[in-house]
């Protein structure tokens, strides 16, 4: 079973093509976070999950509902993290948090995507963002057939100061950068409620046909990416940045073959 946290699509991508590839299921985890339900899979195959990095470590979301999940059946899990770069510690996190729960913790690896964190660079265009995909799909093959043979995954990339990145600047970024953004919404909002289905923590709500953000938000951006007018933004950062959602692995391989 391929458990999947996204915001703008690349870790879905990711769990579609290990599902093709491995005749594999596909759960999203967003849903168990949005509707504060008790995550509780079985399967008899390993668990995978993949979900992004958010400043080197998984979403505390994301982590906060793994630690609490009930994962029965098969002990062998696999964990895949879609990233601009490296990810700091992000593996010994991942894997205490199932070591604690009696499963036998079969590596990790990084796959470095697209960034969609708009505070750091312009996003590229639709057609661009396609074809980048073609680089990433080699180290997805070697992720599935080491899965298949049931080798460990290696995790190959290095961060300076890991411990310190994934701890003190995680905790930072988790308190100061993700749970109060100052959004807005400008007059090209045509109320059709994007943001608010999509939001992963229920930060969003319809106000006189306008949304309206509380202060828990996980950092994902997807309100976004995903809007279809660009009427949102955060601050003036946002507003000439562009916005990317990753291609549906389907529709991607069609327009591939």
């Amino acid at each position: 079973m391929i458990l999947y946290f996204t915001g703008t699509g690349n870790s879905k991508f990711v769990a579609d093509y290990l599902a093709e590839q491995l005749n594999d299921t596909v759960v999203s985890m967003n849903s168990f976070i949005k509707s504060g339900e008790k995550l509780i899979c079985e399967s008899e195959k390993p668990y995978i999950v993949a979900a992004p990095i958010y400043a080197w470590r998984y979403p505390a979301v994301v982590e906060e509902l793994l630690r609490k999940s009930e994962l029965k059946g098969n002990k062998t899990i696999y964990c895949i993290a879609t990233m601009r770069e490296n990810s700091g510690n992000a593996d010994k996190y991942l894997k205490k948090i199932f070591t604690d729960k009696g499963m036998s913790f079969t590596g990790y690896i990084g796959v470095p995507m697209q960034n969609n964190y708009l505070f750091m660079e312009k996003m590229p265009k639709p057609r661009d963002a396609a074809r980048q995909l073609n680089d990433v799909i080699p180290k997805l093959e070697r992720i599935a057939d080491a899965i298949k043979n049931g080798e460990t995954l290696k995790k190959d990339d290095k961060t300076a100061f890991a411990a310190f990145m994934s701890s003190a600047v995680n905790a930072g970024f988790n308190k100061f950068m993700v749970k109060k953004q100052n959004f807005s919404v400008d007059k090209d909002c045509i109320s059709c409620g994007k943001c608010v289905s999509g939001c992963p923590v229920n930060n969003i709500a319809m106000k006189d046909r306008k949304p309206v953000f509380n202060n828990n938000c996980a950092g994902c951006l997807a309100c976004l990416h995903h809007c279809p007018k660009q009427a949102i933004n955060v601050r003036k950062d946002t507003q000439d940045k562009g916005r990317y959602v990753c291609p549906e692995y389907k529709h991607w391989k069609n327009k591939n073959k």
